[in-house]
């Protein structure tokens, strides 16, 4: 092997706890002449230790292991090697673990029926710093990317004027438009515009929905 065919050489570690599914990798992956396992561990912190021992460029890592999780794992060897990518391989698609596999640090998620040929080019993809994602788990990132741009209740509560947070906290103890305006000194018309307005900024048409946003969000700071 010539040195430039080794500067693009790829070495993986295989962390999963079935020696069975180490042997099937490997068997995979042993035509690609790019690709080089260069070790195996079957728990989290055999996984760890070699990743500090051999420092792959990749790691393929089962998310269910018998000392700790592979998302315990991947946080773990994260820290002791940041520039190794993780490439999780399992047989889970809930969309839980999708999300703290990429919190986790993880660059990649596939499940375990990917054939070999995918699973070689996913590899490369992750070695080179690209993302991957199993094409049957399109439909729950793109609801986890809806769920992280949808703003908190807290910054529905920031849209708020001080008048209309304070009309909004009135209402969250149950008083009516009258009870408001009288603690607040504005005529009933006038609450009920503040409300409103209110609703509409907060994409609520209920009182009670005002209520149980304001209650889980807490009381804003009056200025």
């Amino acid at each position: 092997m010539n040195a430039s065919a080794k500067a693009k050489l790829i070495r993986v570690l295989l962390i999963d706890d079935s020696p069975i599914i180490r042997l099937g990798l490997r068997s995979a992956l042993e035509d690609c002449a790019d690709i080089q396992i260069v070790g195996e561990a079957g728990t989290a912190a055999d996984g760890v230790a070699a990743v500090a021992k051999l420092k792959p460029d990749a790691v393929l890592l089962d998310l269910h292991l018998p000392d700790q999780s592979g998302l315990h794992a991947c946080r773990e060897l994260k820290k002791v090697r940041p520039q190794t990518q993780v490439l999780i391989l399992t047989s889970s698609s809930n969309e839980r673990n999708l999300q703290e596999a990429m919190n986790a640090g993880a660059q990649g998620y596939l499940l375990k029926d990917v054939n070999g040929a995918a699973l070689a080019d996913a590899l490369r993809s992750v070695a080179s710093g690209k993302s991957v994602l199993d094409p049957s788990m399109t439909g729950q990132a793109l609801n986890l990317v809806k769920y992280r741009n949808e703003p908190s209740d807290a910054d529905k509560l920031g849209l708020l004027s001080p008048q209309e947070r304070k009309v909004m906290a009135d209402l969250a103890e149950g008083l009516t438009n009258k009870e408001i305006g009288d603690r607040l000194e504005l005529t009933e018309k006038t609450v009920k515009n503040y409300l409103a307005t209110v609703f509409t900024k907060l994409d609520i048409s209920r009182r009670s929905q005002a209520a149980a946003l304001f209650a889980k969000a807490g009381r804003p700071d009056e200025p």
